[in-house]
């Protein structure tokens, strides 16, 4: 039993380690990158991964500390996956503003829309930023969709600089204004 504990944890260690290589080639292979920010939950940093990090560096700094010789390897799978986790969803988390389009995440091509394909777009101040909803065209549906991105204090003014640059004077962002509905009745 002990032995299929270790062949498991040796392969999900490869699988881990497989998938930070992929994220960060994701990340890295993408040119001409003009913006980027951290939006996971944990101050930038992406919540659930960050968390089990933590976990497994101080499961790590206890068995040293108490020497327990036996269970270094497995305790150094567990942060070598914990590394590799974080690495994988830090990366892939992140907001990239590119000269082509806008990829939310790196590893999924459903939230990378080009400039072309917008239709109309959003803006919603908001306490740390502005939220900017887009709609565009689906590449394989054609279908109207909605891609939501929160853009940081820090990095409003560049990225409205850029919209207006890539996507034109066509579009007028609706900014900080209600629309008052009263039902007719016929």
């Amino acid at each position: 039993m002990q032995t299929l504990f270790f062949l498991l944890l040796a392969l999900f260690t490869l699988g881990a380690t497989l998938l930070a290589v992929y994220s960060a080639g994701n990340s890295i292979r993408m040119r001409n990158v003009r913006l980027q920010w951290k939006s996971g939950k944990l101050g930038g940093y992406p919540l659930f991964s960050t968390i089990f990090l933590g976990v497994s560096i101080v499961g790590m700094a206890v068995v040293i500390y108490l020497q327990m010789d036996s269970m270094y390897t497995t305790f150094g799978c567990y942060t070598w996956v914990a590394l590799s986790w974080w690495i994988s969803s830090y990366v892939a988390s992140k907001n990239y503003i590119t000269d082509y389009g806008i990829v939310k995440n790196s590893n999924d091509p459903s939230q990378t829309i080009a400039w072309h394909q917008i239709s109309d777009f959003v803006e919603k101040p908001e306490a740390k930023g502005s939220t900017f909803v887009f709609l565009y065209k689906d590449a394989g549906s054609g279908e109207l969709t909605r891609l939501e991105l929160n853009v940081p204090d820090r990095n409003v003014p560049k990225f409205e600089k850029l919209l207006a640059l890539k996507i034109g004077k066509s579009f007028t962002a609706v900014s900080d204004s209600s629309v008052s509905y009263r039902p007719t009745n016929r």
